[in-house]
């Protein structure tokens, strides 16, 4: 165990996965409810990886702040986007640090973004509706050398699923379901 994480019990899921593949396979999903104004509770849905069901008993604020029409009652979805994106390089930096041997005594990332809002209220054909990009920013307080500490960051980006995500984009579908109140 280093960082709190069971290097043994990592070596052994890494084993299981390449023997079976399907076991690798990690499934997600969330609800989200409109509560009022911008104010959404999201809820995680149960997880599914490989064929084991994991229950999730996690809900959440989403708001906007009164700048944006909302009551600060929680993050915006970009403090959300940027928090997924980053938790998720910072738990690959944790791992990869752990696998390397190298103890970490605190890591913090700090996440960056902006976000033209005539794009979102579809004010000026040439707005970006999308953030103009992520920044991220790694600090590590802990024994290791330069390069070791570089290659760790490195991995911890490059086999981020949230970071390729964001980085590569995914297709995103979807559609309306018109619900009749009697």
């Amino acid at each position: 165990m280093l960082n709190g994480i069971d290097t043994a019990g990592l070596a052994g899921a890494r084993d299981a996965i390449r023997t079976e593949p399907a076991a690798g396979i990690a499934r997600y999903g969330v609800a989200l409810d409109w509560k009022q104004g911008t104010q959404i509770e999201a809820r995680a849905l149960t997880m599914k990886v490989g064929a084991e069901e994991i229950a999730r008993n996690f809900t959440w604020v989403v708001d906007e702040p009164p700048q944006l029409l909302g009551q600060s009652t929680g993050p915006t979805p970009q403090e959300y986007l940027m928090s997924g994106v980053g938790a998720c390089i910072m738990v690959g930096f944790v791992v990869n640090a752990a696998v390397k041997g190298v103890a970490l005594r605190s890591v913090r990332v700090t996440m960056g973004g902006s976000l033209d809002l005539a794009g979102f209220l579809n004010l000026r054909p040439d707005a970006q509706i999308k953030m103009a990009g992520l920044t991220y920013e790694i600090d590590a307080d802990c024994d290791a050398d330069e390069a070791t500490l570089q290659d760790i960051a490195r991995t911890a980006f490059e086999f981020s699923p949230n970071a390729m995500t964001a980085v590569h984009g995914v297709p995103v579908t979807g559609g309306l379901k018109q619900r009749q109140t009697a």
